[in-house]
């Protein structure tokens, strides 16, 4: 899987983003990633937990509004519907290497409940809450040679390897509630506002009003192309795209809740029908009803 994930499939025959795949497993998946260029990765988001281990690259990474600055060995927690992009800047002189491990909502759930993690689970849930976690010494080699083993059983795939694979997770979920717990590792803040988080902040908070290159400029005091350059040179993508990306990731999230999806473009910021299921067709590949498909498992209109 860690090769494919690159590609762009569906079992239909049609392509679509690795961000829209549908799990092998209902519990785990577990791959690994490396970025020698600038890709251009999309603001995206998962109807699944994502944990990323970074082993190495000095990037920056963008989840929903918060801009945080890694380190090597840093842990990037990401729940369902959350956006999320690396950014690559000026600075990227090394490859970007990840462990990524893919939690299904469901298990996650049931693990958590058998953790009996109720103030954990409700301390991610606090607004000013850290996606990204930073550990050293014993606490470190602990959660490395997890991710090493479970990479270990996806590529060997022995007898018993998805079990196996499970108990690995649960000394990881552990691990993160004992290391929380014991303060023993540090939530990292996000970096200093600069203008581009701020309008990134005004995108999170009203992507479903109307919003253009006008309107900010007159919000913030700032020229339109000087916003244009902004995010063509920090984010190698425009600001119409950024806008359109975080509308898609609400518009998924509201099909995955079970939204008639005639109410969805209203609701997202969208002007009619035609336009949302442009742009749902253009940045997955499938259309919204077939995405509906894909994670609820339903046919009607």
């Amino acid at each position: 899987m860690g090769e494919d994930i690159e590609l762009y499939f569906k079992e239909s025959g049609q392509f679509i983003g690795y961000q829209e795949m549908e799990m092998d497993s209902k519990y785990l998946d577990v791959h690994e990633d490396i970025s020698y260029l600038k890709d251009s990765v999309s603001l995206h988001s998962h109807i699944f937990y994502e944990i990323l281990f970074c082993r190495s690259g000095n990037i920056q990474y963008l989840i929903g509004d918060m801009r945080y600055q890694l380190q090597p060995n840093d842990i990037i927690f990401v729940p369902p519907g959350v956006s999320h992009r690396p950014i690559f800047g000026e600075q990227f002189t090394e490859p970007y290497l990840r462990t990524a491990l893919w939690v299904s909502a469901d298990y996650w759930k049931k693990c958590s409940e058998e953790l009996n993690a109720v103030e954990w689970e409700e301390n991610k849930e606090h607004q000013e809450k850290s996606y990204i976690i930073r550990t050293n010494g014993t606490v470190l080699y602990q959660f490395q040679k997890i991710f090493e083993e479970l990479l270990r059983e996806e590529k060997e795939g022995k007898p018993g390897a998805e079990l196996f694979s499970r108990g690995l997770f649960l000394q990881l979920i552990c691990l993160l509630y004992r290391s929380w717990k014991g303060q023993t590792m540090t939530e990292l803040k996000s970096e200093k506002a600069a203008l581009l988080d701020e309008i990134i902040s005004y995108i999170e908070k009203h992507f479903a009003e109307e919003i253009s290159l006008k309107t900010i400029a007159a919000h913030f005091l700032i020229s339109e192309s000087a916003i244009g350059q902004l995010f063509k040179k920090q984010m190698d993508v425009s600001f119409y795209k950024i806008v359109t990306q975080r509308r898609l990731i609400e518009a998924k999230k509201l099909i995955v809740e079970g939204v008639l999806l005639k109410s969805i473009p209203e609701l997202c910021g969208f002007s009619d029908y035609s336009v949302f299921y442009k742009a749902f067709v253009k940045e997955y590949g499938i259309s919204p009803k077939e995405f509906r498909t894909m994670v609820r498992g339903e046919q009607y209109d």
